[in-house]
């Protein structure tokens, strides 16, 4: 029994792998064969029933008399053999059809219940808890037919509506945080502002503030004004960046890296320090957002012109469905708290900095996001630091 139960899920293992169509056409053989085994064997059993009942009347016919004879042919035991006799034969001629009703409803049953109703249900609950709002729930089942593709192919929307769920939710709390950041940041300049203004007008009127002193309290109003608005052009930024949606078209792998080039032949002459571009092949051609790719590259070139001491190198690598720029530079590399949150939103290293708000790699996070990738920073075994920014991106060869 141990042997027949092993190959019967054996069997059963073996059909899951199989399309529905070859695997009902594999039950239909089996129970064609077994409708073929019972048809044989009922043909042979009423074969043998009507030969014992011909025997029996022949038997019950010679021990009489032909009055008796005569008497039993109108009697209850001829009538009693007859009808079995007719019984017999009528099963005889029509117990294929039988079995070929009872193996069509048992295959039926049997190839829904094994190759349709699991995937069903499977997909059926997580549907039910993506309705309730629930989206952790996976939905699996392990065949490798039509159903089990449906099934990955719904479990990847699924996975799909958590990631932006998720990111959804990310995002709301990076736009708590941003807020809280813009309220404590605008703080200080408002405030500074607050107090020139009333001592400007106690003053002024009392003749108690001289001309030089009067235009260095202007000065210093005018760069606190001029802070604020730089603060409102970050937030527009921000929010510009968030609601980039991707317009994806097909390039070659050498019209980007002319694009690229054309950047770091612009700076060059600028910053005084080595720019060069590493490129291994350009055989592909990569379907994205090219304009969203520049923008990334552009943020990454400039962050490690900042900290660069002679060079910055920029490695350009196409893999699966990925296309990931590396900007490596010869500075100091990130410090671990700039690992940790060197993508945060006004996170900067740089005391009482006036230019720069920490943005940069913020917007090259939230656009390499928006394109189904992500931003990673990392220090160089040498020396240095790396960004590497990875888009989402359709591959294929030239």
């Amino acid at each position: 029994m141990d042997w027949l139960e092993e190959k019967t899920e054996q069997f059963l293992k073996y059909m899951q792998e199989k399309s529905l169509i070859r695997s009902l056409v594999w039950y239909l053989c089996i129970g064609m064969a077994g409708v073929g085994t019972f048809y044989w064997i009922t043909r042979n059993l009423c074969l043998a029933w009507l030969d014992v009942l011909a025997r029996r009347v022949v038997e019950e016919v010679s021990v009489q008399s032909r009055l008796e004879w005569r008497k039993a042919l109108e009697g209850y035991g001829f009538v009693k053999w007859d009808s079995l006799k007719m019984f017999i034969q009528f099963f005889y001629s029509n117990c294929l059809y039988l079995y070929l009703v009872i193996c069509f409803v048992i295959v039926g049953r049997f190839f829904l219940e094994t190759k349709i109703r699991p995937g069903i249900t499977a997909i059926s609950q997580g549907l039910n808890y993506i309705s309730l709002g629930d989206y952790s729930h996976e939905m699996t089942w392990n065949s490798q037919d039509e159903m089990g593709k449906l099934c990955q192919e719904v479990e990847q929307i699924r996975k799909t509506l958590l990631r932006n769920k998720k990111n959804q939710w990310k995002q709301q709390e990076e736009q708590r945080k941003i807020n809280a950041a813009f309220a404590h940041d605008i703080r200080t300049p408002l405030t500074v502002i607050r107090g020139y203004t009333e001592f400007l007008q106690k003053y002024v009127p009392r003749g108690k503030v001289t001309e030089e002193l009067l235009l260095e309290k202007l000065d210093t109003m005018h760069e606190q004004q001029e802070r604020l608005l730089r603060f409102s052009t970050t937030m527009t930024t921000i929010q510009n960046m968030e609601k980039w949606e991707p317009q994806g078209q097909w390039y070659t792998l050498s019209e980007l890296a002319e694009e690229m080039e054309a950047v770091l032949e612009g700076l060059r002459g600028h910053t005084g320090k080595e720019i060069s571009l590493h490129l291994d092949s350009t055989k592909q051609e990569l379907f994205l957002d090219k304009h969203l790719l520049m923008e990334v590259f552009e943020n990454l070139l400039s962050n490690g012109l900042r900290y660069a001491r002679t060079s910055v190198q920029v490695y350009p690598v196409v893999q699966e469905k990925e296309f990931t720029v590396f900007v490596k530079d010869d500075g100091p590399g990130f410090s671990e708290k700039a690992l940790l949150r060197g993508m945060e939103t006004y996170f900067s290293e740089e005391e009482n900095s006036r230019e720069h708000f920490g943005i940069g790699l913020s917007v090259c996070r939230l656009l390499c996001e928006n394109h189904g990738g992500s931003l990673s920073l990392q220090n160089s075994v040498s020396q240095g630091a790396i960004a590497a920014a990875t888009l989402a991106a359709g591959v294929r060869s030239r």
